[in-house]
């Protein structure tokens, strides 16, 4: 990799650069970086294509930019769009835009205000949803909060898992040891505009399996809920209810078998 350690990239009209190390790396207009990218800092205003991977300790992004490879970053802020072809390595991002990464993503504190795809697994400490997000792979979490829309193709497992349903929301199947999904009792203005927005989508969550120690469930349609303490409220529907202490279940909630185990 070429050795331009402590050297600026700033690209205001449109330009072309090679790879290599540098400190900042500012891109307002549009910029082609042919190679691998490392540096401090990188900031996008405008368009950025990288052919190759990206290695920073802040990125923000508030234009739109593509990465063929991988990127590894301390904190990475998405206002724009960015688009990943390989894996995302981050201790902390925030998605306030749209981004999608094809590999895998990788963190400490992933907070989504905006819109995010992953096409492979996702491991981290924190998840915050509060935007919409789609896994096609695993989530796997010690914390998972959502408000907002979800949809995970694979397995949702945290320690703890904190659903607030503002439309719907899906999982293959859901682990966790305290486990709390409930709708909405927001009435705050921007909640209405959301829902009036999408009034065509319930606010439900759906999953093959949930199982857990102490889970309370809402508005929550599955297969098979199995846990230590159940506390079954309003507007579920469930084929099947297994559990080892205890079992409340509200009388509008539709269950076909219950088992003590």
């Amino acid at each position: 990799m070429e050795k331009t350690a402590n050297k600026n990239i700033s690209i205001s009209g449109s330009g072309t650069s090679s790879g290599g190390e540098y400190n900042q790396v500012k891109v307002n207009g549009s910029a082609h970086i042919n190679g691998d990218l490392t540096c401090e800092e990188f900031k996008c205003n405008g368009s950025a294509h990288i052919e190759g991977n990206m290695t920073t300790e802040t990125a923000k992004i508030n234009g739109s930019t593509h990465i063929e490879g991988d990127i590894d970053a301390k904190e990475m802020t998405i206002n724009g769009s960015a688009d990943i072809d390989g894996n995302l390595f981050c201790k902390e991002l925030k998605v306030q835009g749209s981004s999608s990464v094809k590999g895998d993503l990788k963190g400490k504190e992933i907070i989504i205000r905006g819109s995010a795809s992953v096409q492979g697994n996702v491991s981290c400490e924190e998840v915050d949803v509060k935007g919409q997000v789609k896994i096609k792979g695993d989530c796997e979490a010690e914390s998972f909060e959502a408000h907002g829309n979800f949809k995970i193709d694979g397995l949702l497992n945290a320690g703890t898992i904190d659903i607030e349903l503002l439309r719907h929301c899906e999982a293959k199947e859901i682990g966790g040891e305290n486990i709390s999904v409930k709708k909405t009792r927001d009435s705050s203005g921007f909640k209405k505009l959301i829902k009036f927005f999408m009034s065509n989508h319930n606010d439900q969550l759906t999953a093959e399996v949930i199982e857990g120690d102490h889970l309370y469930l809402e508005h929550t349609h599955a297969e098979i809920v199995r846990g230590n303490t159940i506390e079954i409220g309003p507007g579920c529907v469930i084929k099947r209810v297994e559990y080892k202490t205890s079992l409340e279940v509200n009388e509008s909630t539709k269950i076909g078998a219950q088992e003590k185990i």
